[in-house]
């Protein structure tokens, strides 16, 4: 019985980690894509971006919904605009 918990805690612990790191990864593909946006030219390039970011954001705030149903407790991910 003891070994199904620490088995249990360890999917919990190992879900937790992974929404956190896809959550940092998100962060950083939405700061590179806004660089990215603002160093542009092309208006195609830039339509391009726009899909880009709102699909970003989409997924962070899917991650985010997931996370606080899980009740993984997030301590710091900096805000996205």
């Amino acid at each position: 019985m003891l070994n199904i918990l620490k088995k249990s805690k360890n999917k919990e612990d190992k879900e937790r980690e992974e929404i956190i790191s896809e959550l940092e990864k998100l962060s950083e593909l939405i700061k590179e894509n806004e660089i990215l946006f603002n160093l542009s030219e092309d208006n195609n390039m830039l339509e391009a971006m726009i899909y880009e970011q709102k699909s970003l954001q989409a997924r962070y705030i899917y991650l985010l919904e997931t996370a606080r149903k899980k009740g993984v407790k997030i301590e710091y991910i900096e805000r996205i605009k």
